[in-house]
């Protein structure tokens, strides 16, 4: 029996509509209705803290010519990327150990503890690393009581490194999360018949485990890289006044209420966001994940 006339067997014409339709009018109401409103505001005229309903492309001149763009879009794709690399060298280590060395119960008890952050909200993590990064907070107290240092370290705070660092205690499990989960499904056997055929560990590591945990590398990193490129809380209280794309939206909606300019980079991001996607799945073929 063919696949399509099991699942005809199954479902009845008149009730994939019904189970489709709740999904697909949530997508249409919510997404592409939202995308469609902005992508028309793109086009409309700025003047005087108001909207004037004549269609012109001066939004997307002014702010594709704008020389600040340019800087603020070239520093939000750059934390962006840094975000992705650094939760990579960070995640995958631990997805590794917590697959291959740790039992499934510590595995999921360790888990727990970089989960627990995200039982708060983004601003009370964020502002968290106020004591810890500031002239007289933890780190600099710490190193002034040792003798370390003579003054405090000032570019601990309101500096790429506390960006950075909130950035990472975000996202890292976003990568991962997935990589342990695809290194899950990686067969056992494959390694102790690495082993047979006298390959060392980090010969099986390189040839097997990464190649086949390519997938959960690739999901996370699509994750850390689009909800960091959208992030707009951490640059606010840690960036020190340097702005990113999330901020220069911010930024033109509350000081001028222009949103055309506003829409534009909102398309702009949107469409730089599903170019990296599209890379990063042309690299390494996900598809198989969902078939699990």
């Amino acid at each position: 029996m063919s696949e399509d006339s099991r699942v005809g067997g199954l479902l009845r014409n008149y009730e994939v509509p019904l189970l489709v339709g709740p999904a697909a009018l949530w997508f249409l109401l919510f997404l592409i209705v939202p995308l469609g409103i902005i992508f028309v505001y793109s086009f409309l005229t700025y003047s005087s803290f108001s909207v004037v309903w004549e269609f012109t492309l001066s939004a997307w001149t002014e702010t594709l010519t704008s020389p600040v763009f340019a800087d603020v879009a070239v520093r939000t794709v750059l934390f962006a990327t840094a975000t992705t690399l650094l939760t990579l060298l960070f995640g995958y280590p631990v997805a590794y150990y917590l697959r291959f060395y740790v039992s499934q119960n510590k595995g999921l008890l360790l888990l727990l503890f970089l989960v627990i952050p995200f039982w708060t909200s983004a601003v009370i993590r964020t502002t968290g690393w106020f004591p810890i990064l500031t002239q007289t907070g933890a780190i600099n107290y710490f190193l002034s009581g040792l003798g370390l240092i003579d003054e405090p370290l000032r570019w601990l705070m309101f500096s790429p490194v506390s960006q950075l660092l909130a950035y990472l205690q975000n996202y890292i499990v976003f990568m991962f999360a997935p990589i342990y989960v695809v290194m899950y499904d990686v067969d056992e056997e494959l390694l102790g018949a690495s082993a047979t055929l006298r390959a060392s560990r980090w010969e099986t590591f390189r040839h097997v485990v990464v190649p086949l945990s390519m997938p959960g590398v690739v999901i996370g990193a699509i994750f850390v890289f689009v909800l960091s490129f959208g992030n707009f809380v951490i640059p606010q209280l840690l960036s020190g006044g340097s702005a990113t794309l999330p901020m220069f939206i911010f930024q033109n909606i509350t000081t001028g209420l222009n949103y055309p300019a506003a829409a534009v980079l909102s398309i702009i991001m949107l469409a730089f966001e599903l170019f990296v996607v599209y890379l990063l799945t042309r690299v390494v073929d996900i598809s198989a994940i969902a078939e699990r």
